[in-house]
């Protein structure tokens, strides 16, 4: 009678969950018919509009020196100041970082809250778009918490050709009433939103560099192909 040998049977019965947990890995599901997948979707859609507006330059570019130097990009379509001067700001959007290699890695989902996006009185919402120009902005926003004036330096961004910001973290745009400005943005806390992107991403939390269903991946690359043109 044949017998598999021993070290054999061994490996075999190794084997098996190894082949498992990659099957599991695989079955990774996203559902779409969620509310928090739809709501990371449409955070995604009206971030890439704001960015493509931004990026239009009716209004002016964003300078060349603040493009150079830019790190990861942070877009907040609609961000409420529920009373101006009294710091009740909230906003929802979301942000890509460069990797090391150079290309714009996948979505982060976050939230902006506290402190006051330095709207004109009378105004209750504006879109906002950060830069970060520094690797350790770069890192604070990957790492998932942080608060721009205390960890990082800020600068509202103007239009001028000749601006520059070398001692900012942070170089901040709005647009409200139609109008892109500078952005005073002292206070406010930056975070990751573990909710939307366990729900866009179909896990805990979002694989920056792993690939998407085709699907969404065009909806992201919207945005990522925005970027290369307008940041060097």
């Amino acid at each position: 009678m044949n017998r598999t040998p021993l070290y054999i049977t061994a490996l075999m019965s190794l084997a098996i969950p190894l082949v498992s947990a990659t099957a599991a890995e695989e079955e990774i599901r996203i559902d779409r018919s969620s509310r928090a997948f739809k709501e990371a979707e449409s955070n995604l859609q009206k971030s890439t509009t704001v960015y493509q507006q931004i990026s239009e330059g009716k209004m002016g570019k964003v300078p060349q020196s603040v493009l150079d130097k830019t790190k990861c990009v942070a877009i907040f379509p609609k961000t409420v100041t529920v009373s101006a001067g009294l710091g009740g700001t909230h906003g929802d959007g979301v942000g890509f970082c460069k990797s090391a290699a150079g290309t714009w890695e996948n979505p982060m989902f976050l939230n902006l809250t506290g402190g006051s996006i330095g709207v004109q009185a009378g105004v209750k919402s504006a879109d906002v778009v950060l830069y970060l120009t520094s690797d350790k902005a770069a890192d604070a926003l990957r790492r998932g918490n942080f608060k721009v004036g205390g960890e990082l330096s800020a600068v509202a961004g103007t239009f001028d050709k000749t601006f520059e910001a070398p001692q900012a973290e942070v170089v901040a745009y709005q647009r409200a009433e139609g109008l892109f400005l500078g952005a005073s943005i002292d206070g406010i806390n930056v975070s990751r939103d573990d909710s939307d992107e366990r729900a866009f991403y179909g896990t805990r939390e979002a694989n920056l560099t792993a690939r998407m269903p085709s699907d969404l991946e065009k909806e992201v690359n919207q945005l990522r192909n925005a970027l290369p043109p307008h940041i060097g």
